[in-house]
């Protein structure tokens, strides 16, 4: 597209709706706008000119352009567009960095799909520095190619996208409507929300075609040059470079008043008319100009003297030339072409083993000047580098590159594998590398065969051990401790296993023995392995005994010294192991208070953990979220545990355990509140149980248990009954159902109850109050007194269940209580105290949404001819600043001060996709469009008087 005074022809219109979106982002409102069109016809001159506008509004902009590149590295594009490895002095953009390299994940078994397990800490890492720069002021990105795009950057794009409504952020893409733009055409074309714009370039009409020609030639075009440049099809870049080329061969015939050509000339392709100014350039510049376009424009100057062994003075010179004659644009630091189709016609002109060897010697070039190793990995997988070269580098690049670029690093590998000779000293660290590389890349059947045939190739001294932790991370992580624990017997009974490893072993043993469900021996092994690791001064080995030993404890005797073992394991540092076992000690910490209703200790735990689970991805954020939206579902705050489910669903809905749970809690919310569709279409989308022992195993009792709830909230009472009693006999995976399923002891006493299976009922108490007696916490207290008052139809001891439940607080148990001792009290001509509990009770359900629970109490009491009282319970506010919760209007405050996401998280104690959630949340009740307005109406409110909290 060709700009004069200013202005591009033909683009007024979308340049006047790219403005509109940026005074709107300015207010504000932040809008994301998508520029498609083919070859030519000026997207990214509109974007050129869109941002300029931006910048001269007082938005801030940063701008990227991606790359066509065979083997891009995961987050190139996005990384470079927020400059993130450009400012090291920047602490936000340090953070992301780190984030990116991963150095905390290295080893850890990974997942295949990008959009979770490893990327998924990267993907928050840049919402969140996106976030904090818009905290400073509204923020402009512009991005361009995006068909060439990475699929993590996308990844990072989608996010953003969909968050624009709540950030002063404008996000413009311009793409091709090509294959490769797959799941970038799909985001344009998806109407997330209203703040969507899809802009689809058509080609110049008559009108403008005739002005662009008039505006080229310095006059009007002639009949001639007006048909030939019908022939462009109305692609401005098409007719910009036709009457270039004829303008350098002197082919226009100049009039007084008129352009025009000589009879008989023909158009040629465009790509012809694009190259043609190359045939005007000498040698030296053109061949320079092919090594770069082989190079990519991610080559800097001095990189690029270095590949061709030019003094820069020389070089400078010669780009200088390479720009003034309009092939090259001035890209900062960097070399950019002045179009796409330029640098593709100089590309193709270079034969493939010369560009293969081109890519080597930048390779080499960059690794002597220490570049980062998926800059140096992405020219290595398109060159043809030597074996020696390829393995020596690998030798101290290759840990650092796995945890940036798995695949990357796995291909690389691969390669050396096939080149290196197996008798070679470093071919069995290169075999190392390669199974860690699988590992951490999510192919894991492949890495645990690897290293098998590592291990029976007798490798070197050192090797065994590693090798042997990597069959059996692998093994365990893909549900088969069975083969993790044979491997780690092999190993302690090997004569070349160092004795630390023997004791790291041993506790890895007892932790596969709990995972198979054999707790007997589980602890037997872990209690052998707590006293060896406590002699030996092993944190690793003893963190890994001290959670079988409780884990194990809290399933059969849920005390104080199930915690007190917990907490012993959690008081170990990561200094001391891995940092995801820390991660994972600290999560089943929290997790166990939560049980006991050590509520103050459970929010604690995980806002201890938020940060580093943040940063490691994986498995650890969605169980991260699952952990916070069941403190918030028993405590009664369902709307935050709404939003623990939405961020957890965010980042985790691929980790197919942890999504069955979540899900599963959020189905659970919409049976009590009436929506049973929602409910199904949540079960619905969890996806199949799968063999899973490790972490999700002990949350398979969520999607059971919300099952059971729809099935009796659809009027089968009798189904959820069985369901349920079946899993308590049988177990729920391989965990025993009597330990898992204890907090189920009052519904299955009611249901049994209303069977008439009474044997089943006092089955079912004797087992409520055995686990009340070992822990004595408040709830389990709750459940053995509402069992043995149900049983007895006894309403003191279900007030007594009452009292426990609201100390706990366990505000729907203490509401259920109330219906059921308030039925009994009818039933015993005491209506004015059952009519006071049914009160109690609707106020508690009306607290929480909980309509089906209002109906069923006033159905239960209606049958025993007691009505509620004068109260007239209200159904919850849905709209307007009532409706806000506690947490969204503590949010509402900190927007008004003008945080950042990441800020009020960091307040707040919860993470950041959660404030995002509730930031939309606070949006949408209030009916509102911007931070701007949550901020006026707080700021209205503490004007009037009246606190927003």
């Amino acid at each position: 597209m060709t700009s004069f005074e200013g202005r591009l022809l033909g683009r007024a219109a979308e340049l006047a709706e790219l403005s509109r979106l940026a005074e709107s982002t300015l207010a504000g409102e932040g809008q994301a706008g998508f520029v498609v069109g083919e070859v030519g016809l000026g997207k990214t001159a509109v974007l050129e000119q869109a941002a300029a506008d931006a910048r001269r509004m007082g938005i801030r902009v940063l701008y990227g352009r991606a790359q066509s590149l065979a083997q891009p590295c995961p987050f190139t594009f996005i990384s470079s567009c927020l400059g993130i490895e450009e400012s090291p002095s920047d602490d936000r953009r340090a953070q992301a960095a780190e984030v990116l390299r991963g150095d905390a994940r290295y080893g850890l078994p990974g997942a295949r799909s990008e959009a979770t397990g490893a990327y998924a800490a990267t993907i928050e890492a840049m919402v969140g520095l996106v976030e904090d720069l818009c905290a400073q002021g509204p923020l402009a990105l512009f991005l361009d190619d995006l068909q060439w795009a990475d699929s993590a950057s996308v990844a990072v794009l989608h996010k953003l996208v969909r968050s624009v409504h709540q950030l002063p952020l404008l996000v413009v893409g311009a793409h091709r409507p090509v294959p490769a733009a797959g799941d970038v055409d799909r985001l344009s074309r998806k109407r997330i929300s209203g703040n969507h714009t899809l802009l689809e370039l058509a080609p110049l009409d008559a009108q403008a075609v005739a002005a662009l020609l008039t505006e080229l030639c310095g006059r009007e075009a002639g009949p001639r040059l007006r048909r030939m440049a019908e022939g462009a099809a109305g692609n401005p870049l098409y007719i910009t470079e036709l009457i270039a080329a004829l303008r350098r061969e002197h082919a226009i015939e100049t009039g007084d008043s008129m352009a025009d050509i000589a009879a008989g000339s023909s158009l040629p392709p465009l790509t012809a008319l694009v190259t043609h100014r190359l045939r005007y350039l000498r040698d030296d510049v053109l061949q320079m100009l092919r090594i770069v376009s082989v190079l990519g424009t991610s080559c800097t100057t001095a990189e690029l003297a270095a590949v061709a062994d030019i003094p820069i003075r020389d070089l400078l010179t010669i780009m200088a030339e390479a720009q003034a004659s309009g092939v090259l644009t001035d890209s900062g630091p960097f070399l950019g072409f002045r179009h796409e189709l330029i640098r593709h016609a100089l590309h193709d002109a270079v034969p493939g083993p010369l560009r293969a060897m081109l890519h080597t010697r930048a390779a080499q070039c960059l690794a002597e000047s220490g570049a980062a190793p998926e800059r140096v990995a992405e020219h290595l997988l398109n060159g043809a580098p030597s074996p020696d070269f390829l393995i020596t580098w690998l030798e101290g690049a290759a840990a650092r590159l796995t945890t940036r670029a798995p695949a990357m690093a796995l291909r690389l590998i691969t390669t050396a594998l096939e080149l290196g000779d197996p008798t070679d000293a470093g071919y069995g660290t290169l075999q190392l590398h390669h199974a860690v590389a699988q590992l951490s890349a999510g192919h894991l059947a492949e890495a645990e065969e690897s290293a098998r045939s590592a291990l029976a190739k007798a490798p070197e001294p050192g090797l065994e051990c590693l090798l042997r932790w990597i069959v059996i991370q692998a093994a365990f992580a893909r549900g088969r401790p069975d083969l993790a624990l044979a491997e780690a017997r092999a190993g302690g009974r090997s004569p070349d296993m160092p004795a630390i490893e023997r004791v790291r072993l041993q506790a890895f043993s007892a932790v596969c023995l709990f995972a198979l469900g054999d707790l007997t021996e589980a602890g037997a092994v872990a209690s052998r392995a707590r006293c060896r690791a406590d002699a030996a001064g092993d944190g690793s080995a003893l963190a890994s005994a001290l959670h079988v030993l409780a884990a194990k404890r809290f399933l059969e005797t849920p005390d104080a010294e199930a915690v007190e073992l917990a907490r012993q394991a959690s008081r170990l540092t990561p200094d001391t192991m891995h940092p995801a076992q820390w991660l994972g000690l600290q999560l089943s910490l929290g997790n166990c208070y939560i049980d006991l209703d050590l509520g103050h200790d459970a929010r604690q735990t995980l806002a201890a953990v938020r940060r580093p689970a943040e940063r490691t991805g994986g498995v650890f954020l969605p169980w991260y979220h699952l952990s916070c939206a069941l403190l918030a579902f028993h405590s009664g705050r369902w709307d935050d545990a709404l939003a623990e489910v939405a961020a957890g669903l965010d980042y985790g809905g691929q980790v197919a355990s942890m999504s069955r749970a979540l899900r599963a809690v959020s189905a659970v919310i919409a049976v009590h509140r009436g929506r049973r569709l929602d409910a199904e279409a949540q079960l619905k989308a969890a996806l199949p149980e799968i063999d899973n022992v490790t972490v999700a195993a002990f949350y398979e009792y969520l999607p059971l248990c919300a099952g059971a709830l729809l099935d009796e909230a659809q009027g089968d009472a009798e189904r959820a009954y069985f369901r349920l009693a079946e899993a308590f006999d049988k177990g729920v995976g391989h965990l025993p159902g009597q330990l898992i399923l204890g907090f189920l002891t009052p519904d299955l006493v009611r249901l049994a109850l209303a069977r008439g299976h009474h044997e089943n009922a006092r089955r079912y108490t004797a087992a409520a109050q055995q686990r009340a007696e070992h822990s004595g916490g408040l709830y389990h207290l709750g459940d053995a007194y509402r069992c043995q008052g149900l049983l007895n139809e006894d309403p003191d001891l279900l007030m007594e269940a009452v009292r426990c439940y609201r100390n706990a607080p366990r505000p729907l148990k203490a509401a259920h209580t109330c219906t059921d001792a308030a039925e009994i009290l009818a039933r015993r001509g005491r209506p004015d105290e059952a009519r006071l509990l049914l009160d109690q009770a609707l106020d508690t359900y009306t607290q929480l949404g909980a309509v089906w629970d209002v109906t069923q109490a006033t159905s239960r009491l209606r049958a025993v001819a007691v009505r509620r009282g004068s109260h007239r319970a209200r159904t919850g506010v849905r709209d307007g600043w009532q409706a806000l919760t506690h947490t969204e209007r503590l949010v509402a405050e900190h927007v008004a001060e003008g945080c950042s996401n990441p800020e009020i998280a960091a307040r707040l104690s919860i993470a950041r996709s959660t404030v995002s959630t509730h930031v939309s949340s606070i949006l949408r009740k209030l009916a509102m469009t911007s931070r701007v307005e949550i901020a006026a109406e707080v700021t209205r409110r503490q004007n009037s008087g009246q606190s927003p909290t």
